[in-house]
Formats: structure tokens, C-alpha cells, sequence
């Protein structure tokens, strides 16, 4: 039996929903329908802002265009007119069906998970790395395992093997990290000692959302700087990590 990303409430998978469009009370409604269903759905869903596993919108809102979803999520249009095509559940909302359609979404969001951790486990097998290109948004770390595994992939590119090693992690919960990153576009896959497989991040610049106020070694240095410094090597991520902690010996003093 495959295991899934289980949420602290039980041994139900955990998946968010994003809500965009709708009036604020229908928006509060909905919110508190999922929460009032959540004994009786198959899966635990929470809210997010943003990289939702399931996108909920207004009947209003402008489709997005077929060739800018570049992450494919199922999307739910609540409201008075149904769309032409995609899943429609009719204001005023009826519990029966809003749990009906929850469970048939979520099932498809987690047959589509068990596809990309199956591609995942496959380009492990071929020995793949990972790279990390951006430090991912704040919804994707929202457990501290993630935020180590993140932390992990900024210093080096890793196999999941690997990752798993270096974390402690298991390797449900490392495949099921690359995955959104891969979804959304934080990471890309490596041959083992191909280009760039001995850095972090493609400036090897420190991200901005753990240090807002860090602009490389020298305080200004653009981003396409040479790598070398007066010192021969540029600084690590996280050597930098360290010297604004205070971790580095600054050696004897006079």
C-alpha cells in the first residue's frame, strides 16, 4: 500500500486549497464548510494563499490561460453560472455536495502525486541530483523537516538517497519535497558531476528570505560577480549563514 503525507489529525493525506474571487462571505462560508467536513472527507484539507493543491475560484474570475499553468491544479468554480468545462458547485453551497466534491478532487490530486513520486523514484534510480534555483515560498516549508531538507538542497545538489542520509528524513517525505518543488519550479534535476553539480543555487547567493538585507560578501556586489574574492574563494552559503551568526572564529585578537 503506498503511504502518503499524512496530516498530525490522522492517517489522511493532507492537501491545502487557495479560494480567489469570491465575495468575502461566500469565501468565509466555504472556509467554514471544509473545516465543519473535515471528520467526513477522505483527505485534510487547509488553507493557503498560494502553490495550493487545489485552486478554488469565483464564477467571475478569467479562466488563466491552458498555456501559462506550467503546474497543473484542479480548479473549482463556485457561483450561479457553471464554466464550460471543470468541476462547479452552485451558490448557496450544500454540505453533501461540497463533501462529495472534495473527495472525488482529492483523489485526483493524489493519484497525480503518486505519478510524480513514481517519475521522482525512477530518476533517483538513474542516480539524478537536485538542484535548487530559488529558495522556495513560504507555503511550500511549512513543516521544520522541509525547511532542513531546503536548507540541505541551498548548500549542495543532492541525490533523494542522499538527502535522505543528511536529514534523517524518510524518503516519503523527501520525494514528496521535490515534488512541489518540482510543480513549482524551485528545482531542477542534475546528472551526477554534470554542470553545476558543486553548487547551491544558481548565484550561490545567500536567499533573501532568510537574510532580506544580504547583497554578497562585499555588502554591493551585483549578482553576476566573478566568484572570486580578495580572499580567492567566494564565501559558501553557508559560511555566510554562519558569519551572521557569529560561528566563524575572526582569530586571535591583539
Amino acid at each position: 500500500m503506498t503511504t502518503q503525507a499524512t496530516s498530525p489529525r490522522g492517517r489522511r493525506p493532507l492537501l491545502s486549497f487557495s479560494v480567489e474571487g469570491l465575495p468575502a462571505r461566500d469565501e468565509l462560508l466555504f472556509k467554514s464548510l471544509v473545516r465543519l467536513l473535515d471528520h467526513r472527507t477522505h483527505q485534510h484539507w487547509a488553507w493557503q494563499v498560494e502553490d495550493a493543491d487545489l485552486r478554488v475560484v469565483g464564477d467571475r474570475l478569467p479562466a488563466p490561460p491552458a498555456e501559462a499553468s506550467d503546474r497543473p491544479v484542479p480548479l473549482l468554480t463556485i457561483g450561479d453560472t457553471s464554466p464550460s468545462r471543470g468541476p462547479f458547485l452552485r451558490l448557496p453551497l450544500h454540505a453533501d455536495a461540497l463533501e462529495a466534491m472534495l473527495n472525488r478532487l482529492g483523489a485526483m490530486v493524489i493519484h497525480a502525486r503518486e505519478l510524480g513520486l513514481a517519475a521522482s523514484r525512477e530518476r533517483a534510480g538513474r542516480g539524478e541530483e537536485y538542484r535548487l534555483l530559488r529558495w522556495p515560498s513560504v507555503a511550500l516549508l511549512d513543516t521544520t523537516m522541509r525547511m532542513k531538507l531546503a536548507t540541505l538542497l541551498a548548500s549542495r545538489p543532492a541525490s533523494l538517497q542522499a538527502l535522505q542520509q543528511r536529514s534523517n528524513a524518510s524518503a516519503q517525505e523527501c520525494a514528496d519535497f521535490i515534488v512541489a518543488l518540482e510543480r513549482a519550479g524551485f528545482v531542477a534535476s542534475i546528472s551526477p558531476g554534470g554542470a553545476g553539480a558543486g553548487t547551491g543555487f544558481a548565484a550561490s547567493r545567500v536567499p533573501e528570505s532568510i537574510w532580506p538585507d544580504s547583497q554578497g560578501p562585499s555588502g554591493g556586489e551585483a549578482p553576476d560577480a566573478p566568484a572570486t574574492t580578495r580572499q580567492g574563494v567566494q564565501p559558501g552559503l553557508l559560511a555566510r549563514i554562519r558569519s551572521r551568526l557569529g560561528l566563524l572564529s575572526s582569530g586571535p585578537r591583539a
